[in-house]
């Protein structure tokens, strides 16, 4: 059983229906289910559909209603928050809130605020896939942006106002009963001014104490979001923690774990590393036993939470932002059309990461289609005392060199796009090769080992950065 969540807001309550083609895709060209699956499908409002895929047709796969159920709404649990200036940390926010379960979403305009841009119909993607990797049958609305003054709260709902003004009543947020339906109110960078705070007290908002700490605005969310979302569900919080620490592997140093532990964490996971998909006849699909190797070393070693299967993602598709990694990889051309460059760049500037890796072939066509995605940006050399060669695993000299090609220096090329690396190329190196299957390469164990340790040190960097 296809056990992913597809969307279609008409789903029928009986019979047989044509899936939307953005859904058909992926389940057919993406997912690559064969006629016979079982797909659940929900129509983002409660409804859940055990369904036949009948025809795989990329454009509009036919599906067949088995059984149907009806989740039960949700307990309110909406969100007035400051939008952010940061176009990568407001999308995240949003995605994160809809993975913890938020019903509804006003972006909240106050004195602070600083400039954002909205973009409606992006969000609403980032809240679909948000909610269909969450396995959510309720999809959140999207409120218009008001300003603070504007602004009439629901009379109905339990009104908190997170702030950091001492001298003002905070009740700490382990003392508020998370069974009744809720507003949160969390304010800008900067906090909510005083007079906002007393304006929001007038319509009935109460303080609210996250901790001794000042967080930002979408940490603030997130950790009040948790609180309320256990009420539905354990697995929520636990979610919550996967995606915040990476089940502890990523937020420190390599960790030492017992045989069971390592070998459980090893075949499984929550969080999917993607192929990148693409144009151009290069053999994007090299190296299958790469990612399931590096996946099950990061599991073992690091704590990591990472599925061992791997998925593809179309360079053009909105796939993409379903990974917060990215791998791309192939012996010769490489073509991305002017849509598929843009769908990058969005992705990569809204918080993405992707590791090219010349399995030999393909240089020129990399720095060809790169200029496609970011004009304005040059390769530039990673330094050798870069953290991404020293967290967790010490690359001494470096980006190691694993396979010979031309007989060059290895090297580790990067597009750095607000102070962030967010394109890292191995050039020269065939990093993937490493990673493979012993088998494959007969490659020295040491060898293998390095290649897998720099491997987890590029998921380390994408996660932290």
């Amino acid at each position: 059983m296809n056990t992913e969540l597809y969307l279609d807001p008409d789903l029928p309550q009986a019979g047989s229906f044509e899936l939307k083609p953005e859904e058909s895709r992926h389940l057919v060209r993406v997912r690559r289910e064969r006629e016979g699956v079982a797909v659940l499908v929900t129509n983002g409002r409660g409804l859940l559909a055990r369904c036949i895929l009948q025809k795989a047709i990329p454009t509009g796969a036919v599906l067949e209603i088995q059984t149907l159920h009806e989740e039960p709404a949700p307990m309110p649990l909406e969100l007035a928050v400051s939008p952010l200036h940061n176009e990568g940390r407001w999308e995240w926010l949003i995605e994160k809130a809809t993975e913890l379960g938020a019903t509804r979403i006003l972006p909240l305009v106050c004195e602070r605020t600083e400039h954002h841009r909205w973009k409606p119909d992006r969000l609403q993607r980032i809240i679909e896939s948000a909610m269909k990797q969450s396995l959510r049958c309720y999809q959140p609305l999207l409120a218009v942006p008001q300003t603070l003054q504007q602004w009439k709260p629901n009379s109905s709902l339990a009104l908190w106002m997170a702030h950091c003004h001492l001298h003002l009543t905070r009740i700490p947020i382990q003392q508020v009963d998370k069974d009744l339906p809720v507003c949160l109110v969390l304010g800008p960078e900067g906090d909510l001014s005083e007079n906002e705070v007393n304006h929001l007290a007038s319509l009935g908002a109460q303080g609210l104490d996250l901790g001794p700490h000042r967080l930002r605005t979408e940490t603030a969310t997130l950790a009040a979001l948790a609180h309320w979302a256990q009420r539905g569900s354990r697995l929520l919080l636990v979610l919550w923690c996967i995606l915040m620490g990476m089940g502890g592997g990523l937020t420190g140093h390599a960790q030492a774990q017992s045989p069971n532990m390592a070998a459980q964490n090893s075949t499984s996971g929550t969080i999917s590393l993607g192929r990148l998909r693409y144009g151009g006849g290069g053999d994007w699909y090299a190296n299958p036993s790469s990612l399931p190797n590096l996946a099950r070393f990061c599991n073992r070693h690091m704590g990591t939470s990472l599925k061992v299967q791997e998925e593809v993602a179309e360079v053009g598709s909105p796939d993409l932002f379903r990974f917060p990694w990215l791998h791309m990889t192939g012996h010769g051309r490489v073509l991305f059309t002017d849509s598929e460059a843009r769908n990058l760049r969005q992705y990569l500037t809204g918080g993405g990461f992707l590791h090219v890796d010349d399995n030999y072939g393909m240089d020129p066509y990399v720095r060809s289609e790169f200029k496609k995605v970011f004009p304005e940006l040059d390769w530039v050399r990673v330094a050798s005392d870069h953290p991404m060669y020293r967290e967790p695993f010490r690359m001494n000299g470096g980006l190691p060199k694993i396979h010979e090609h031309d007989g060059q220096p290895a090297q580790g090329l990067a597009l750095v796009w607000e102070n962030k690396i967010v394109v890292f190329y191995t050039y020269q190196c065939d990093l993937g090769d490493g990673w493979e299957d012993a088998s494959v390469h007969k490659d020295p164990e040491p060898l293998r080992t390095q290649a897998l340790q720099m491997g987890a040190n590029i998921l380390r960097y994408a996660f932290e950065h």
